[in-house]
């Protein structure tokens, strides 16, 4: 894949958020982007990024500062999910009925996306998820008073140019199923419509199979080294994603377990944050006496 070029300007790095696709055009999508990017501020153009080492110094850190989260929220699901309680008849999640469905649409998913590579070498339909993407930037541009000024989706890839930028914009479309909103919307408009609710199948088919549609076609892109991630950084971009995603299936979970609480999953929490700062505190007191003993050992001789 050719790799994303680095802005000349902090505004314009600011003003494009892109999605590249190798076997395509994307060498002329970044063109285009960036050219529209340096066409609405030419006064900051001619201005050098200074000390981008730091930025990528305190990415790295922040990203680094996630990864407690990371272990604390894997090993709280895990344990949560492994540890429900099964009285009362009930039988694990994984064998309920609303859990069958949901997998039932993400297996079909799977195999459409397995006869996609098989035939295209490649996830379809590009264009769908190129668009979801793209709005995803969009919306949360949004959400932060920002302009949308261009907005492009083909099936080579796609980019918005905007005035605002964060990282929350930047990640967006990694960070929530795009297609499963409509499906959620879709499933609370039909508890008012006489005779839908039976329709509740449907729509956990529908939510598994558009998550496992986010899911897929975000492990085929991030490895392609999406321009994204390059603001943020790609550790935190990494990390946050994983964190964002690990917690949304947690809640997606506590629809196929109703016998879990949210306490008990909050009390989990506390226990494995309290279990891991006491590795890590234990480890250092180790690392303590080992230097202890070392130093002890030299002035002895």
């Amino acid at each position: 894949m050719p790799k994303p070029r680095r802005a000349k300007s902090k505004s314009a790095r600011k003003d494009r958020a892109q999605l590249e696709f190798p076997e395509q055009s994307a060498r002329r999508l970044a063109a285009r982007a960036m050219a529209r990017a340096e066409q609405m501020d030419d006064e900051v153009e001619s201005e050098r990024p200074r000390r981008r080492w730091r930025d990528r110094l305190w990415n790295a850190l922040a990203g680094l500062s996630l990864v407690p989260f990371v272990w604390i929220f894997t090993a709280a699901l895990f344990n949560t999910f492994s540890k429900a309680d099964l009285r009362h008849g009930r039988v694990p999640f994984w064998k309920s009925h609303e859990f069958v469905m949901f997998g039932l649409g993400a297996v079909l998913w799977l195999l459409w996306t397995c006869l996609c590579f098989l035939i295209w070498k490649r996830p379809r339909p590009v264009r769908a998820y190129v668009f979801g993407h793209e709005v995803m930037h969009g919306l949360m541009a949004r959400v932060f008073g920002g302009r949308i000024k261009e907005f492009h989706v083909s099936a080579d890839g796609g980019y918005i140019v905007t005035n605002k930028y964060n990282f929350l914009i930047a990640l967006a479309p990694y960070l929530w199923p795009f297609y499963s909103v409509p499906v959620l919307a879709a499933w609370g408009v039909s508890y008012f419509v006489n005779g839908a609710p039976y329709l509740r199948e449907f729509f956990l088919a529908a939510l598994g199979l558009t998550w496992m549609f986010h899911l897929t076609f975000t492990l085929w892109v991030l490895p392609r080294g999406q321009s994204d991630l390059l603001g943020p950084g790609r550790i935190f971009s990494i990390a946050l994603i994983y964190l964002a995603n690990a917690m949304l299936l947690g809640g997606a979970l506590f629809i196929f377990a109703p016998e879990v609480s949210l306490h008990a999953y909050a009390r989990e929490v506390r226990a494995c944050a309290l279990a891991f700062y006491e590795w890590v505190g234990n480890g250092f007191a180790q690392c303590g006496n080992f230097i202890g003993r070392l130093a002890g050992g030299r002035s002895g001789t």
